[in-house]
């Protein structure tokens, strides 16, 4: 698809979605009305990038949503400016440093199956294989320590209880075989993304004594050290953390429980089917002296989402906010999710149009998870921010969601996310060019937001991003270096800071970058930083960021 017409579609589904009547789909197509757009990548993850068209095949039956009993509402939380950050996934490949334990960013894979991913059936509650056949071997390719990026080697130790064998695969150098532990060096590789990967790999593992406790991190780090000092400092300056990406809200499993969660000391933090350990989120907040904001799955159960309040509500810092919505840009089409609450919202009656049903539902829904958290947090209301997502560009889908029965009552703050691009076609222009219609893109995002603006002083709500940033992206020949010279460049520091002092001076509320770290192509440069432990200087997004951090 050309970059002329990725821009077209959207436009074409900005346009669409404008009002009521002309709000998106009726029956079975839908496209995505966009405030910030994005596609389910292979890799399993969402990259934002460009709109999807997705035909629906069959309406399922609406998840229950059983109504708990009326609680008080919340006192508003204080407003007032603060920077946040998404935080990167915990993937291998995300080039962020998040655990000591560098077993913690990926899967089990059978290598004698084409590196295809181990079934949840041969996994214990920990993400550890029950056992390992005679003639199979199964890896697990580890997440790189920072240092590597940063043309340095690192020594590595890992340690294991039970039996089988354990060994070292990849660029590994120096390999030390000891009594139930490794040392190897994990030597430098080139930025951004230090191709020196490496991985365990097991095999003769019995089912009465597996393999377990396994543990890789630098040589000299504490055992007991949960995540890596680089990122407990990468994200000090910021008030907020939002784990959309360590959820599994964008993936959506059909089915959520809290039997089926991830442990805090398993090596599947990286499952996206389960997200990291609920725990972790709110340890790292504690940990940095930052308020969490929690994503919940559409599909956890009733009891999961009590019990995740429950657990945010006992074990986070009693000086620390709990921001949390239900899913994640729930009318953005090009997540399968959003078709899913249309189909409900349809199946229930709740509207003959699709875009409005979708909305309607969400609204319902929004109620019914905002309730269960306010009767956990009725001791202490002012500790909960409830967060109802709407689109930047369009106030129109804040004004149906804030209308909609109970939301006013039973939210605190709508959040948006008013990401800026080009102001016009940038096709065959120069960076010069580029970067002057990059501005002119940003000054339009920041004058569109005043709709929202008034949407939120109309009901007495905070306005908030959950994300924003620069949206640029390029699939045309040669794009990926023109989004990563765009990007890289000392214009973007000017443009960053312009826009969040815009956000600051006129809004005065939390403003929620997106994302703390991740490459630059030509689907996007969505991380302030493109590697962990890249130099400030090398940053221009995070350099400006820096500015305004606590």
């Amino acid at each position: 698809m050309t970059g002329t017409s990725i821009a077209k579609m959207i436009a074409t589904v900005k346009a669409v979605a404008t009002t009521p009547s002309t709000a998106l789909v009726a029956g079975a197509t839908a496209v995505a009305a966009v405030g910030s757009v994005g596609v389910v990548t292979g890799k399993g993850s969402v990259d934002s990038s460009t709109p999807t068209i997705f035909v629906l095949k069959g309406v399922p039956k609406p998840t229950p949503t059983p109504t708990p009993a009326p609680t008080p509402a919340p006192s508003p939380s204080a407003k007032g400016f603060g920077l946040g950050i998404n935080v990167a996934p915990v993937d291998y490949y995300s080039n962020e440093y998040t655990f000591m334990n560098l077993v913690s960013g990926h899967g089990w894979v059978d290598t004698n199956n084409g590196w295809q991913s181990l079934p949840n059936g041969q996994l214990d509650t920990y993400g550890m294989p029950k056992q390992v056949p005679t003639n199979k071997s199964y890896a697990y390719v580890m997440t790189p320590p920072s240092q590597v990026f940063n043309g340095q080697s690192v020594a590595i130790r890992c340690t294991w209880a039970g039996s089988g064998d354990v060994n070292i695969g990849g660029s590994r150098k120096n390999l030390v075989r000891g009594d139930h532990v490794l040392t190897f060096d994990w030597p430098a590789g080139p930025p951004p993304e230090g191709n020196t990967r490496n991985w365990i790999n097991v095999s003769g593992v019995p089912a009465n004594d597996p393999v377990r406790d396994l543990d890789c991190r630098e040589k000299n780090a504490p055992r007991d050290q949960m995540f890596a000092s680089q990122l407990i400092d990468s994200l000090k300056p910021y008030s907020v953390l939002r784990f959309l990406d360590w959820s599994a809200t964008n993936t959506n499993p059909a089915k959520i429980t809290w039997a089926e969660r991830t442990l805090p000391t398993g090596v599947n933090q990286g499952d996206h089917a389960r997200g990291v350990a609920l725990e972790n989120m709110v340890l790292l907040a504690n940990t940095v002296g930052a308020d969490p904001w929690f994503t919940i799955p559409w599909n956890a159960d009733e009891d999961y989402v009590t019990r995740m309040a429950k657990l945010v509500h006992d074990n986070l810092a009693s000086n620390r906010r709990a921001y949390v919505e239900i899913g994640n840009e729930n009318w953005n089409y090009a997540f399968p999710l959003a078709h899913q609450i249309q189909s409900e919202g349809l199946a229930a009656g709740l509207d003959t149009n699709g875009f409005i049903a979708n909305l309607k539902r969400y609204s319902q829904k929004t109620v019914w998870a905002m309730k269960i958290w306010a009767k956990v947090f009725a001791d202490r209301p002012g500790q909960l921010v409830r967060v109802i997502g709407s689109q930047s560009a369009n106030p129109w889908v804040g004004q149906q969601v804030l209308a909609a029965p109970e939301v006013a009552s039973n939210v605190d703050a709508i959040a948006i996310a008013p990401y800026f691009n080009y102001a016009g076609d940038v096709t065959g222009r120069s960076l010069v060019e580029r970067q002057a219609s990059l501005r002119a893109g940003l000054a339009q995002t920041m004058k569109d937001i005043t709709g929202n603006q008034d949407t939120a002083k109309q009901y007495g709500k905070r306005l908030i991003t959950y994300e924003g940033g620069q949206h640029v992206v390029d699939f045309t020949n040669g794009g990926a270096a023109r989004v990563q010279d765009i990007n890289r460049s000392a214009v973007m520091y000017d443009l960053y800071k312009s826009y969040i002092a815009t956000w600051k001076s006129q809004v005065n509320d939390v403003m929620t970058l997106y994302s703390a770290t991740g490459m630059a192509g030509a689907g996007g440069a969505w991380g302030i930083r493109e590697y962990a432990g890249q130099p400030v200087d090398q940053t221009p997004k995070r350099k400006a960021a820096l500015e305004f951090g606590k």
